[in-house]
């Protein structure tokens, strides 16, 4: 087999602990994964019934989303972890701009 023919019976090692730390850390957003013989990817935003909808007049991402786009031999749980990764990091980053 191939290494391009792997990502067809590759187990999805992770996904459930990659999801289980997303739902954990931004409990109401949405999030999608999928992959190909080329790339694992991942998008993630707000819901309405998250904390974080407010945001999106301050950071055009948390409308459009966060996305990853990783090359193989990535795996769907390091492309959601990416996605969570960069969604935390804006929100930290929205949350140290904010007047005390």
């Amino acid at each position: 087999m191939t290494e391009a023919e792997d990502w067809k019976t590759r187990q999805a090692v992770g996904l459930e602990a990659a999801i289980a730390r997303f739902k954990r850390d931004l409990p109401g957003w949405w999030y999608r994964v999928c992959e190909c013989q080329v790339s694992a990817d991942a998008s993630c935003g707000p819901t309405r019934e998250s904390e974080h909808i407010g945001l999106i007049p301050k950071d055009k991402s948390f409308d459009d989303g966060f996305h990853a786009d990783l090359d193989m031999p990535s795996t769907m749980a390091n492309a959601l972890d990416n996605v969570r990764e960069k969604a935390l990091a804006a929100i930290e980053r929205l949350a140290h701009k904010e007047p005390k």
